[in-house]
């Protein structure tokens, strides 16, 4: 019977772990696309020879650098934006069937069936309550009787494990 109680606070390197996680596959494309468009864009600027520049080449360039900077700049701002609201003191309390969170600015109470994926890190796991919304809970939160609690009992749920297993827990509908 899982009844844990946790508190803690959120670090930015944390959200910052979880949200590079979850959103693992977007960025390969989005890392693909830039290294494509730089490529194209030195192959078209570099293989003019006597031409002079080529703008489509300089432009391509340009729309691979600033997916660069999309990727590596706009993870640390959303992080940022987060942050004030994310890394608080927060309150968890873990039962069999539902958990709460609590901070200064909101509570929410989720029952177990309504977490349509859990995936778990070296770090920290990550309950998804939906394709886009993530619940960060660190690891260092827990005692090691609770984390081996817990990790038996997200197992049990078909929670993603940090080797990437393909155990997901998908909400049925009924």
């Amino acid at each position: 019977m899982v009844n844990i109680d946790l508190s803690y606070v959120l670090q930015p390197d944390e959200l910052i772990h979880a949200r590079l996680r979850m959103a693992r596959r977007r960025r390969i494309i989005v890392w693909a696309l830039a290294i494509v468009f730089l490529v194209l864009g030195l192959a078209l600027t570099l293989g003019r020879g006597d031409d002079g520049p080529d703008s489509t080449g300089f432009l391509c360039i340009g729309v691979g650098v600033l997916y660069v900077l999309l990727l590596t700049l706009g993870t640390r701002m959303g992080v940022k934006k987060q942050a004030s609201r994310l890394c608080k003191p927060t309150q968890v309390l873990l039962t069999a069937d539902r958990f709460t969170i609590e901070t200064d600015l909101e509570r929410g109470e989720f029952k177990w069936a309504a977490i349509i994926k859990i995936r778990e890190t070296s770090e920290a796991f990550l309950l998804h309550p939906s394709a886009r919304l993530f619940i960060v809970l660190p690891k260092r939160a827990f005692t090691p009787e609770q984390l081996t609690e817990f990790s038996a009992f997200v197992a049990g749920r078909g929670a993603v494990t940090p080797n990437g297993a393909p155990v997901v827990q998908e909400r049925v509908s009924h």
